[in-house]
C-alpha cells in the first residue's frame, strides 16, 4: 500500500493553467499560475507557492520541480529553494514543511532520493552511496517489498549511477552490511538469500 501511495504521490502534476494535487490525502490545492511562472526564479517560484498551497505541499513541489516531475515547471538549484521556504516560513509552517521535506525525499525510489540528496546537499557525496545501501533495508520492510520490486529498484538505481560507479559500489556494501544486521530480525529470508551475493 504505501509502495501505491508512493508512486502516486510521485506522478506528474499536469500544468495546464491550473496545479493539481494528484496524490492521495494531500492539500495541494489549486491555484492559477501567473503566465510569468516559468520565467521566475526558484525563490520567486517558492514564494508563490507558499501563498496558495500548504507547507507540506510546498516541500512537494520543491522536491518534484527539482525531479523534473512536473510538466513544464522546474527548480534549478534546490538549495535556494529550501533556503527560501526555511527563511519565510516560521513556527507550525516551518515545522510541517520540514518534515515533509524530510519524509518525502527519503522516501522516493532509489534513484530519485540519490539525486534530490546530492543536489540538496543532503548528504556527504562520497558517503552518499553508502549511507543509501544502509537504509534500503528498512525501505524495503516498510514497502513490504519483494524479490522482484528490490530487482527492479536495483537495476533502475545502478543505471543512475552510469558515471558514477563508486556510489553503486557503496551502496550495495551498504545493503549487503544491513542485510547481515537485519538476517535475524524480521528480514524474509528471500530477501536475504536474493540479495546477500548481489
Amino acid at each position: 500500500m504505501n509502495r501505491v501511495r508512493r508512486r502516486l504521490l510521485l506522478l506528474p502534476l499536469a500544468v495546464t493553467g491550473l496545479l493539481t494535487g494528484c496524490g492521495i490525502q494531500t492539500e495541494i490545492r489549486q491555484c492559477q499560475l501567473p503566465e510569468d511562472f516559468n520565467s521566475r526564479d526558484d525563490a520567486s517560484k517558492v514564494d508563490y507557492m507558499m501563498k496558495q498551497v500548504s507547507p507540506d505541499s510546498v516541500a512537494r513541489f520543491i522536491c518534484n520541480g527539482a525531479l523534473g516531475k512536473i510538466n513544464g515547471i522546474r527548480i534549478d538549484t534546490i538549495a535556494i529553494a529550501v533556503a527560501h521556504a526555511y527563511a519565510n516560513y516560521n513556527d507550525s509552517s516551518l515545522i510541517l514543511f520540514s518534515r515533509e521535506f524530510d519524509d518525502y525525499s527519503s522516501n522516493l525510489e532509489l534513484a530519485d532520493k540519490m539525486r534530490i540528496y546530492l543536489m540538496s546537499g543532503l548528504s556527504d557525496p562520497k558517503r552518499l552511496g553508502y549511507e543509501l545501501g544502509l537504509e534500503y533495508v528498512d525501505h524495503i520492510r516498510a514497502d513490504s517489498m519483494q524479490v522482484k520490486d528490490v530487482k527492479e529498484e536495483l537495476e533502475a538505481f545502478k543505471a543512475a549511477c552510469s558515471d558514477d560507479t563508486l556510489t553503486y559500489v557503496r551502496f550495495i556494501k551498504g545493503f549487503k552490511t544491513a542485510l547481515r544486521l537485519d538476517h535475524t530480525r524480521d528480514l524474509s529470508e528471500e530477501i536475504y538469500n536474493a540479495f546477500i551475493n548481489y
